[in-house]
C-alpha cells in the first residue's frame, strides 16, 4: 500500500520535471524524455526477468499487480540511469559538448519517425495518458489493498443472517448441494463478510439446475434475481479450496444483481452502465484483467463482475489462473 503511494510520487515529480522542461528548455525535454523513453522499453523488454528478481524480494501474493511490478522495476531502472548521468558527468566522461551531440542524435531520432512538431506533440500526449493509466491504476491498486484491509472488521446485520438462513432453506437442490451452499456461505460470513452480505442481500433464491450449464458455471436471473447454478456444484466438498472457488462464483454473479436495477427506466439505467464502465474499465483496473481468463464483454455489468471475482480470488492462496473447474470434475 505504502509502496504505490511511494511509486506515484516519483511518477508525478519525474513528469513534473518533464513538463516543465517541455516549455522552459526544449532540448533539455528531448535528453530527458529519451532517458525516459529508453528506461519504459527496456522495462518492457526486461520485465519478466525483472518480476522474477523483485519475486524473491517483495510479496506479490495478496494483491499481485503487473501494472505495481512494472512500476517498482521502472523506478528502479530509473534511478539507475539517472545516476549513471550524473556519475559520468562528476567524473569528466561526459562533458557538455559530448552532451550537446548526443541531444541532437536523439532529435534526428525523432525526426527521422515523426516528420512534424505537430505529430510529435500528439504522440507525446498519448505517451504521457499510457503513463497516466499506470499512475492512476497504481492509485486503485492502493485503494483496494486499503478497502481490503477493513473486510475482517465488518460486521452483519443480524437480518442479513436472518436472510440466509432462509435462503438456504428455500434453495432448490438436492440435499448435497445445499449442503455445500450452506459451508459456502458460513465460511464467507467469517473470511468475507463484504462478500456474503452482497450474496445474500441481492440474491432472492439459490437454484441448482438439473441441466448441464457448461461453460456457463451459474447464472444471474433478473429480475426475480435468483443464481442458477451448475450441477458440478452437487458434487461433496473435500477442501476449503472447493469452498473458494464455488464462493467466487457466487461473489461474480451477486454483482450482477447488484448492479441491476428493475424499475429504472433509460434514465437510470443508462447513467447506471456509464458508471459501471468507467468503474470497472480494463484500463485502470488492468491488473485484473490479466487473470481473467473466462470472456470479457464488452460491457461494464460484466467488467465488474469479472473484476470482483478476481479480487475475491486473489486474497487466497490458491491457483486462480488454472483450470480449477477440472478440480470438481476430477472428484
Amino acid at each position: 500500500m505504502i509502496g504505490d503511494l511511494i511509486l506515484i510520487f516519483i511518477f508525478v515529480v519525474i513528469w513534473q520535471r518533464i513538463i516543465k522542461l517541455r516549455k522552459t528548455n526544449f532540448r533539455e525535454f528531448i535528453f530527458e524524455l529519451s532517458i525516459y523513453l529508453a528506461v519504459f522499453c527496456l522495462n518492457l523488454i526486461l520485465y519478466k526477468f525483472s518480476s522474477l528478481l523483485l519475486s524473491f524480494i517483495f510479496d506479490f501474493g495478496l494483491f499481485p499487480s503487473i501494472v505495481g511490478i512494472f512500476a517498482l522495476s521502472f523506478i528502479i531502472f530509473y534511478v539507475i540511469a539517472r545516476f549513471s548521468v550524473y556519475y559520468f558527468f562528476k567524473k569528466k566522461h561526459w562533458t557538455v559538448e559530448k552532451r550537446e551531440k548526443i541531444i541532437d542524435k536523439e532529435m534526428s531520432f525523432f525526426d527521422f519517425f515523426i516528420h512534424s512538431m505537430e505529430d510529435f506533440q500528439k504522440a507525446f500526449i498519448i505517451f504521457f495518458a499510457i503513463n497516466l493509466v499506470i499512475i492512476f491504476t497504481l492509485l486503485n491498486s492502493f485503494v483496494d489493498v486499503f478497502t481490503h484491509q477493513k473486510i475482517l472488521n465488518y460486521e452483519n446485520n443480524k437480518n442479513i443472517n436472518i436472510k440466509a438462513e432462509s435462503l438456504i432453506k428455500n434453495a432448490k437442490g438436492s440435499s448435497l448441494a445445499i449442503k455445500n451452499l450452506e459451508e459456502t456461505l458460513d465460511f464467507l460470513s467469517v473470511v468475507n463478510p463484504r462478500a456474503y452480505e452482497k450474496i445474500v442481500k441481492n440474491t432472492n433464491e439459490f437454484v441448482f439446475s438439473s441441466r448441464n450449464m457448461r461453460p456457463v458455471l451459474a447464472m444471474a436471473h433478473m429480475p426475480a434475481n435468483y443464481i442458477e447454478i451448475d450441477p458440478i456444484f452437487s458434487k461433496p466438498f473435500n477442501s476449503v479450496e472447493d469452498k473458494i472457488y464455488f464462493a467466487s462464483i457466487l461473489v461474480h454473479e451477486a454483482e450482477h444483481l447488484k448492479n441491476f436495477k428493475p424499475n429504472g427506466g433509460l434514465l437510470v439505467n443508462i447513467p447506471n452502465y456509464a458508471y459501471l464502465s468507467l468503474k470497472c474499465n480494463p484500463l485502470t483496473n488492468y491488473q485484473y484483467f490479466t487473470d481473467i481468463r473466462r470472456s470479457i464483454f464488452i460491457f461494464g455489468d460484466e467488467w465488474c463482475a469479472q473484476v470482483s471475482e478476481v479480487k475475491f480470488l486473489r486474497q487466497f492462496n490458491v491457483d486462480y489462473k488454472g483450470d480449477w473447474i477440472r478440480h470438481f470434475e476430477d472428484n
